[in-house]
């Protein structure tokens, strides 16, 4: 199960023999198209996807993203609304001083003020404990992604590996593979 989570998304798809599955039923924006396309799910559930509080005081997840400009809260760009990415750097799961090689630090501080003010206040959480609902969430959005190439087309996914890569897919693949019973994560060096 090949497993990308970029800044705005994350997407999985099903590669048997060395061959990526297909289907002819394919919507952009909403309109059908009958065309042969790699067959893929996607969520809003990548590094830059917001959380937020809805209407009924329950933690949500996107489909909002703070996209690349501005960004997540820790990228210092007038980003104002806390992200997965700004979750994942306040439980230390990224270092602030080594993100792209050292070449961007990472504003902790911010991120942290951003997830407290927005999800911990709000929801009576401390914002550690507010950041972690927030990697949860996403983590349970990004495992229906996959159940929905897997166990809803008849396939069992513990019968597969899960190959992880993109800016966050190694951050939260250990997470979807114990989710679904998946017996390996596969991290790419390169």
């Amino acid at each position: 199960i090949s497993f990308d989570m970029g800044g705005t998304t994350a997407k999985c798809a099903i590669v048997e023999d060395g061959l990526v599955r297909t289907t002819d039923e394919y919507h952009v924006d909403g309109h059908p198209l009958r065309i042969p396309v790699i067959d893929i799910s996607e969520v809003s559930a990548g590094g830059g996807t917001i959380a937020w509080i809805d209407a009924g005081g329950a933690l949500s997840l996107g489909p909002q993203s703070a996209g690349a400009d501005p960004g997540p809260v820790c990228y210092a760009r007038r980003g104002v609304e806390p992200t997965v990415t700004d979750a994942n750097l306040v439980l230390g799961r990224i270092a602030p001083g080594r993100f792209l090689g050292g070449a961007m630090p990472l504003d902790l501080a911010a991120a942290g003020r951003a997830i407290e003010d927005a999800i911990g206040l709000p929801l009576g959480l401390t914002r550690d404990n507010a950041a972690a609902g927030v990697i949860r969430l996403a983590d349970v959005k990004m495992a229906l992604a996959v159940r929905s190439i897997t166990t809803e087309r008849g396939l069992d996914p513990r019968d597969y590996s899960l190959v992880a890569y993109g800016g966050g897919g190694p951050l939260h693949a250990v997470a979807i593979a114990r989710e679904l019973g998946l017996p390996r994560v596969i991290v790419p060096p390169a």
